[in-house]
Order: C-alpha cells, then structure tokens, then sequence
C-alpha cells in the first residue's frame, strides 16, 4: 500500500494521464496544447517525488516519465517507458 502522500501524488498523476491520454492524437502525435509547459512541470515533480519514495510507487514515477516523453514527441522513450511501467507492475504482483 501506498502511504498518504504518495497516494495522493499517485493520484493527481494518473489524472494528469488520463488527461493527456483523452486528447487528440492525428497521425499518432499529440497535439501540442497551450497548458503542456505546466503539464510538464507538474509532471516533472510529481515523477521526481515518487521516484524516490517507496517502491510502490515505482510504477507511477515511471508511467510519469512516459507522459512526459510523450509531451516531448519522443515515441521511443515513450514506448521504453510503457515497458519499464508494465515490468515494474509485475514484480509488484499487479
């Protein structure tokens, strides 16, 4: 289990994502939208915080860091990310 400041960092980044993942992508790009500078920091921080607080919320630090590549058109860091998030589900037994 998450601890309560974790959560509720977990939670703000999972609707961050769900926001982004609810744009629209023409040609498989995301649009660029005027509020991704403080989508990126936000993210940025909320990444950060997580990554370095217990390893359950490993998984949430790393979907962070795919927003995020996502928000720079980095497809392939993008997709490494995904990856990394997936792996890290399983270990945890998700």
């Amino acid at each position: 289990m998450l601890g309560a400041d974790e959560r509720g960092d977990t939670e703000r980044l999972l609707q961050l994502c769900r926001e982004l993942a609810s744009r629209p992508r023409p040609n498989g790009k995301l649009l660029p939208d005027p509020r991704d500078l403080g989508i990126k920091r936000e993210l940025g921080r909320l990444t950060e915080l997580l990554g370095r607080r217990a390893s359950k919320a490993l998984p949430a630090a790393t979907l962070g860091r795919a927003a995020l590549a996502e928000l720079s058109c980095d497809a392939r860091s993008f997709q490494s990310a995904c990856s990394d998030c997936d792996a890290k589900l399983i270990l945890l037994g998700y």
